[in-house]
């Protein structure tokens, strides 16, 4: 289109109805800022974001700090600025707790111990997908995203009772009656859980992964591997490691990638990162070569999903590196952590003042795990505005 902006025509002259489409059809946060930026005409027809993603998602002490649980009382929170976020008014009534934020749902019920109602919530279109009830629910995955994923299945994991970390799993397809249980002996407690081609790749904080097929009916175990092995052969035995590993899957550009996040002293900090792209179907695990750079893309990981986003498409992000929500049994100063890969440079996010409400630490929202809405949320849906 001539013109260029220049004049009467071009670009300036689109009606308001044109550019409404057109904005509703970019996903990337960065579009979104780039299409309101493009003149007042353009700026005056499209509404702007009300916060860039992802999100931390944050639970309250009495739910997050225990060996396995749910998030249960939640909220959402912007990783730098304390800047909540604010958009639980619109989910359905009745579900107070989350389980889970699988591929930008929300996994919400009524109740934690006993719930009489299990639901998957996508805010964006409202859709509500209910679940047959399931007790003691610590988190939930998507192999898929329900809207567009064809043969999709939620993996449920449940807190076995009378043990601390111990978890079984559930599997349930759209138009099952039940859940169906996991043949195999239980897992640990589980660190996250990534999905290519059919298969299920979950961590665990014992060190193990376990891969999944879920092509089989019921899903079969294919392989548990420890992890211990590889780790020791690749830094030359355990006083050499850099600090307590705990494994973690992302799935990013086609590739399930291992992440070794490792800790040090009583309060756990995080103190070293590492990636590895390793052959799951090699018979011994081979970590001598890690993965130093993964182009525009960096991961993101707590208790529950990892994610992969590219920084070309989430301006609010830094390439290239691991942002890691710190959560475990053991409270932190730190909100969030950021691991540059090629750097190895630390940078440790505070966890705010404004976040302890009251002003007493005891009664603060702690980090928790990320969410990533499926696409871009914008003032006009009453995000960043107070209940």
């Amino acid at each position: 289109m001539a013109g260029g902006g220049r004049g009467r025509g071009g670009w300036i002259s689109l009606p308001a109805e044109l550019i409404i489409e057109v904005s509703d059809r970019l996903p990337a946060d960065v579009d979104q800022i780039h299409i309101h930026q493009v003149c007042s005409h353009w700026r005056a027809s499209t509404v702007p974001l009300a916060a860039c993603r992802p999100w931390i998602v944050a639970g309250r002490d009495r739910d997050v700090w225990n060996a396995v649980g749910p998030i249960g009382d939640h909220s959402f929170w912007l990783p730098r600025g304390g800047r909540r976020i604010y958009f639980r008014a619109m989910a359905p009534p009745g579900f107070p707790y989350c389980c889970g934020t699988p591929r930008g749902w929300l996994a919400l019920t009524d109740d934690l111990l006993s719930p009489t109602r299990f639901l998957l919530w996508e805010p964006l279109s409202k859709a509500e997908i209910f679940l047959p009830s399931l007790p003691n629910v610590a988190q939930v995955f998507l192999s898929g995203d329900p809207l567009n994923s064809p043969g999709w299945m939620a993996i449920a994991s449940q807190k076995i009772p009378n043990t601390q970390i111990g978890q079984r799993l559930f599997f349930w397809r759209p138009g099952d009656a039940a859940w169906t249980m996991q043949l195999e002996w239980p897992n640990g407690r589980i660190q996250g859980a990534a999905f290519q081609q059919g298969r299920c790749y979950i961590s665990t904080l014992n060190l193990f992964l376990d891969i999944y097929d879920l092509q089989q009916s019921p899903p079969k175990r294919l392989r548990a591997i420890y992890l211990y092995h590889p780790l020791q052969a690749r830094h030359g035995g355990y006083e050499r490691f850099p600090g307590k590993p705990a494994p973690h899957v992302v799935a990013c550009n086609n590739q399930i990638l291992l992440v070794m996040v490792y800790y040090r002293g009583i309060g756990k900090h995080v103190v070293f990162a590492e990636v590895y792209s390793p052959d799951w179907a090699a018979k011994r695990l081979d970590l001598q070569a890690k993965v130093t750079d993964l182009g525009d893309y960096s991961l993101f990981l707590g208790r529950g999903d990892t994610l992969a986003l590219s920084a070309k498409e989430f301006p609010a992000i830094r390439r290239n590196c691991v942002y890691f929500a710190e959560h475990d049994t053991v409270k932190n100063e730190d909100w969030v952590v950021v691991f540059d890969l090629g750097s190895n440079a630390l940078e440790r996010i505070p966890h705010p003042e404004e976040q302890r409400e009251g002003g007493s630490k005891s009664s603060c929202w702690s980090a928790y795990s990320w969410f990533c809405p499926r696409g871009p949320f914008f003032e006009e849906q009453g995000l960043g505005e107070a209940l």
